[in-house]
């Protein structure tokens, strides 16, 4: 029996279906009309044209682009290939849960390393490098750092995975969110150990295409698209062809979610600054999202959810990330419902402010 996973049970749930939304964190979606005009040509072969826009966007050769679905499917292809027997994998927390979720149901051992808030959430190589084990086959992190919105340098990357790699440690990182700070980049391209993924569904709103991707050395590409096939199927070519449209269209579209982010930052700074037990590290400003703790120490999923049933509000809830006591706040909603959603929340949370 596969364990479930808490996190996209929880957004299934709820996501889409309360009139004021602090948890989504990908950007507003963009419809069809936006894409080009017509139906894009949904044959068989658009999943080739859909690698090969991918490779050429970010500079890679299409041998080494897996399609999936979504980030999600392919950080699963992406265990299925690199786990296996007692190899191990080490995750950062706080984490996204599919992160390490899929490893887990795989089999595989799970290992954590802390991000720590006094530290920005900054990777620490040498600690990250201490808590491999002999039997530690991947490390997985995301960039941006999901809860928290903290950005790796490619420096910082790259000598991560220079570390890593005299111990056969594959660095795997999701980039989901990375377009909205660093838009045609890749950490694939910086060592032959680390393997990346994204999707066409955070940064340029188009998640109801599912078309995402995985980067990887050409010499497991094949065991990947196996895993993909397996586990996937055979995805509707329609997946691929919409998939094509957005990234080719991928500035045009990273501009339209500029300028919908437009105002909203500085209503959140000023919401986390207004009460007293609340407090973060600001995350880029590039960012959607942010890591806020509540320094009462409760576990707040009691009172998010409370918030969902009496006041038509909603937050990631910590305690799917691995801190309870804090919630990923996400700020790509309607401008204009933003200071109520943000006054409902800080009642579901029952929130002091400052003096």
């Amino acid at each position: 029996m596969l364990p479930p996973i808490a996190y996209l049970d929880f957004a299934a749930r709820w996501y889409g279906q309360v009139s004021y939304d602090l948890a989504t964190s990908g950007v507003v979606q963009v419809g069809e009309d936006a894409l080009g005009a017509g139906a894009a040509v949904a044959d068989l072969g658009a999943r080739e044209r859909f690698r090969t826009a991918v490779a050429s966007r970010y500079g890679v050769p299409a041998a080494e682009v897996v399609t999936t679905l979504g980030a999600s499917g392919a950080l699963f292809v992406a265990h299925a290939t690199l786990l296996g027997g007692d190899r191990r994998l080490l995750v950062e927390s706080p984490s996204y849960e599919p992160l390490w979720r899929g490893a887990e149901a795989l089999g595989a051992a799970v290992d954590r390393f802390e991000r720590r808030f006094d530290a920005g959430f900054a990777l620490d190589v040498d600690a990250i490098v201490s808590a491999c084990r002999p039997e530690t086959a991947v490390v997985a992190i995301t960039n941006p750092h999901n809860p928290t919105g903290a950005l790796a340098t490619d420096r910082e990357l790259a000598a991560l995975a220079s570390a890593l790699a005299p111990r056969n440690v594959t660095l795997l990182i999701d980039e989901a969110y990375l377009e909205l700070s660093s838009p045609r980049t890749t950490a694939r391209r910086l060592a032959a150990n680390i393997v990346t993924c994204s999707s066409a569904t955070k940064c340029w709103g188009a998640g109801w295409t599912r078309a995402g991707w995985l980067l990887l050395p050409e010499a497991l590409a094949a065991a990947a698209g196996r895993v993909e096939r397996y586990t996937q199927g055979m995805a509707p070519p329609v997946t691929w062809a919409w998939g094509e449209r957005v990234v080719t269209r991928a500035d045009r579209l990273l501009e339209r979610a500029r300028l919908l982010q437009t105002g909203k930052r500085e209503l959140v700074d000023a919401f986390v600054a207004r009460h007293a037990t609340l407090e973060w590290v600001p995350p880029p400003a590039s960012s959607v999202f942010g890591w806020v703790r509540d320094m009462r120490g409760v576990d707040l999923l009691p009172q998010i959810e409370r918030g969902i049933r009496e006041l038509g509000v909603i937050t990631a809830p910590g305690s799917f990330f691995g801190e309870p006591s804090a919630f990923r706040l996400g700020w790509t909603s309607d401008l204009k419902k933003l200071p109520e959603a943000l006054t409902r929340l800080a009642k579901a949370l029952e929130l002091g402010s400052r003096p």
